[in-house]
Order: structure tokens, then C-alpha cells, then sequence
């Protein structure tokens, strides 16, 4: 979560959002975390999934490269090694008073 920006008042379980701290999924679930939409119920799980959980400060690329490394490479060594990138990054941005 810490790649997926600031979700610290967004993602508080209510107003159709997840909590922060539990992952859920469901089939046109729009306070789930990962929303299936309901077509891809009868059409053999095919199509794509709505990740609900990144805030709009987040870095694309990023939220990309976690979700393909989750869903298909299966490398935890590779999401410690970005976020400790990114997080530190995001530190000598704040520090240089970056918008």
C-alpha cells in the first residue's frame, strides 16, 4: 500500500471504498479493493479488473509494475527493492520542495 500513495483518509471503509489494511475482491463489488466487473461472472473470467485502491498521487508506473509483479512474476525481492526506491525518492522530493 505504500506504493499507492496517500490513501490514509480515502480507503476508510465507507463511501463504497475499502479499509486500507484488508484486501477484498467481488464481482461488481464497488467497495471491494479489486472490483470484477459482473459481465466477466458468464463470460469465463475474461476481460479486466478494476484496482480500487490507488490514491491520485500515485506514480502509474509504479502501481503498474506492482500489479504485474503480483499477478505474474511473483518476486516479493522486486516490489521491496521499488518501494524502497520510490520511497526514498519521494523523500528527496519533499526535502528539494518539489510540487
Amino acid at each position: 500500500m505504500a506504493l499507492y500513495g496517500d490513501n490514509s483518509k480515502r480507503l476508510c471503509g465507507e463511501y463504497e471504498t475499502s479499509k486500507a489494511d484488508t484486501f477484498s475482491w467481488g464481482y461488481g463489488d464497488r467497495g471491494s479493493s479489486v472490483r470484477v466487473p459482473t459481465i466477466q461472472a458468464s463470460n469465463g473470467n475474461k476481460g479486466y479488473i478494476e484496482d480500487r485502491r490507488p490514491a491520485s498521487d500515485m506514480d502509474p508506473y509504479v502501481v503498474g509494475a506492482t500489479l504485474i509483479n503480483t499477478i505474474i512474476l511473483n518476486n516479493p525481492a522486486l516490489i521491496e527493492d521499488l518501494q524502497q526506491v520510490y520511497l526514498g525518492w519521494k523523500e528527496w522530493k519533499k526535502d528539494a520542495d518539489i510540487p
